[in-house]
């Protein structure tokens, strides 16, 4: 077997072909059901949203897999899994086999998303937060070249949208046999149950929660720029520029998240943290204050910027407040509580322009400044973030 010494060069190619393969289908996925399998909007609104449920819910379920397997194993099982779903749905008429795929399909991408995370939390610290930000430029890669590949490939023939993401998959799968197997230290963690267990009686278990409980705030006001936004933005904007839009998010983090690793022992992370909040929450303001297509794009770049620093960093700082837990279990559980943080974020945020229409991103902006407001009182306390 051909051996590559730069994992993270291989963990890059990995994550920006699974994450083609998964942009490529993600935003028609609704339109290719109605338009390809006959469904109505209601059935394939439920399949959508049982998916996008168990793609976040269904780490809650890998850690036992990933510790049973092995973290190469459970990887590749996890891309080539994801492929033969995709390849079963391509096939599959039938309501609800599709909605049973698409839940497998769900467990299968936390599966390969858990598996490549714990791999790099056990690298040493330096290099574990380039790793991230290198995984994330990737993720965005995918969020570039995925959404623009497949509106392309529906208006060709639909018949082939998930065949073609089916293939990116393959390929990451073919790039992760390259890994070298990394052996998962058992002898120091421990499963959820037993962190529960024994977690009770010190301060490791009240850690983990609170730590996922605040950077669930983050995916919280992430969610706004991709469910509330162009909800707001669509009668002023097109469907064309707010992809240009989301575009102009991905290139600018692509272009950006290689600057902060650099830059992050220069702050504090608590210092980082109230950075990423000003942005966000700025941003916010000025797509409310002044909703032109200059001062929009201004505000995606510096919502860009916010996110280059906290994707990374709570990653990364997600193995260092995980106690005694093990990796594959720490990020199968924030993932749920991450997950939550952004269904409630959309919820919220869709809510709130129902009732206040075009001042959506002014209160947006208040509750974002709000949360700024409690975290710098809170940040005085010994806390590890």
């Amino acid at each position: 077997m051909l051996k590559v010494k730069n994992e993270g060069l291989l963990n890059f190619f990995i994550r920006a072909f699974n994450s083609i393969g998964f942009f490529i289908i993600i935003p028609l996925l609704s339109i290719w059901l109605i338009d390809v399998k006959d469904l109505d909007i209601g059935k394939a609104s439920i399949i959508v949203a049982s998916f996008t449920f168990m793609s976040k819910a269904g780490s809650a379920f890998v850690g036992g897999i990933i510790n049973k397997l092995g973290l190469k194993n459970s990887l590749i099982v996890g891309l080539f899994g994801s492929a033969l779903i995709l390849l079963l749905m391509t096939y599959s008429n039938n309501y609800l086999m599709l909605m049973l795929l698409v839940i497998t399909l769900g467990i299968f991408i936390s599966l390969y998303n858990i598996s490549l995370k714990t791999h790099i939390s056990m690298y040493e610290e330096s290099k574990r937060l380039s790793s991230y930000a290198l995984l994330n430029i990737a993720v965005n890669v995918g969020s570039a070249i995925g959404p623009l590949l497949g509106g392309i490939i529906l208006d060709w023939n639909p018949n082939y949208l998930l065949m073609i993401g089916m293939y990116n998959y393959i390929f990451a799968g073919i790039i992760s046999l390259l890994l070298p197997k990394v052996q998962l230290n058992r002898g120091k963690s421990i499963s959820f149950i037993e962190f529960i267990r024994y977690g009770k009686d010190n301060s490791s278990l009240k850690v983990f929660i609170n730590f996922t409980l605040f950077t669930s705030i983050f995916w919280f006001l992430y969610i706004q720029i991709f469910t509330t936004f162009p909800i707001v933005f669509s009668d002023g904007f097109t469907g064309k520029t707010i992809g240009i839009l989301f575009t102009v998010n991905a290139v600018t983090v692509i272009c950006t998240q290689g600057i902060f690793p650099r830059i992050q022992s220069y702050l504090s992370k608590k210092m980082w943290y109230s950075i990423a909040f000003i942005l966000i929450t700025i941003s916010f303001f000025i797509l409310w204050f002044a909703p032109n297509i200059t001062y929009v794009v201004v505000a995606i770049i510096l919502f860009s910027i916010s996110e280059v620093i906290w994707v990374p960093t709570i990653d990364s700082d997600l193995v260092s407040n995980r106690g005694g837990l093990s990796s594959s279990w720490a990020f199968g559980i924030a993932g749920v509580v991450w997950g939550l943080g952004e269904s409630l974020g959309g919820f919220i945020g869709l809510n709130i322009y129902n009732y206040f229409n075009s001042h959506t991103f002014l209160l947006l902006s208040l509750l974002s400044t709000c949360i700024l407001t409690l975290y710098l009182i809170t940040s005085k306390l010994k806390v590890n973030y």
